[in-house]
């Protein structure tokens, strides 16, 4: 896993790798952090990568955390959160050979539980480059990827229930007939005595 990644960081920095992360799929976001699955046509292997606020010389695995520089690394510098600076440290062959400082062991596990991460690099031609980065949600991203960064499922939408009927009150029937109200009227009984002698009959 080193290896490959070693090899897409050099990669990255001469501009190829950088288009086929962009082809990877977005299968999540954590904080700052953006994971793209991609899937090796040939082999059907899944790779999982971090990539810091849409920035592709700046990518997490979940076996190291990885920063592209350019000029040359010849140390290196890191501060996690507020403690002190680590002991500069020299830039190891393979951090040299794909120009990426490499965050693994010890230090991908103080970066994992840190909030923030300052860098100073040494560099051959550039002289000294500063990073800080915000590590908002790596906790998060890396158990992502550690469980093989699965595709989301849709979430199903909840049925649609009919909507329910008005309760409606039962069409009143008059106690009387037609018949025997027209007879009521033609006898001059008045209105109220025949809403009483009908609502008498209906009981």
């Amino acid at each position: 896993m080193k290896k490959i990644l070693a090899i897409a960081l050099c990669a990255t920095a001469l501009g190829t790798a950088q288009a086929s992360l962009k082809e990877a799929a977005k299968v999540g976001t954590f904080g700052n952090w953006t994971i793209l699955r991609d899937v090796d046509k040939m082999t059907d292997k899944v790779t999982c990568t971090g990539i810091y606020q849409q920035d592709y010389a700046k990518q997490l695995s979940d076996e190291g955390l990885y920063i592209s520089v350019k000029g040359g690394i010849s140390s290196v510098t890191l501060r996690f959160d507020d403690l002190p600076p680590r002991p500069m440290r020299l830039a190891g062959k393979i951090e040299k050979d794909v120009r990426a400082v490499m965050l693994e062991g010890a230090e991908y596990d103080l970066a994992i539980s840190s909030s923030r991460l300052r860098v100073q690099v040494l560099t051959l031609i550039s002289g000294v480059q500063n990073f800080e980065l915000d590590l908002a949600g790596i906790k998060d991203a890396v158990a992502n990827m550690k469980a093989g960064c699965p595709i989301p499922q849709p979430v199903a939408a909840p049925p649609i229930e009919p909507a329910a009927s008005p309760n409606l009150a039962p069409q009143e029937q008059p106690a009387c007939s037609p018949d025997l109200l027209s007879r009521m009227k033609a006898a001059k009984v008045t209105p109220a005595q025949i809403q009483k002698i009908c609502a008498s009959t209906g009981t």
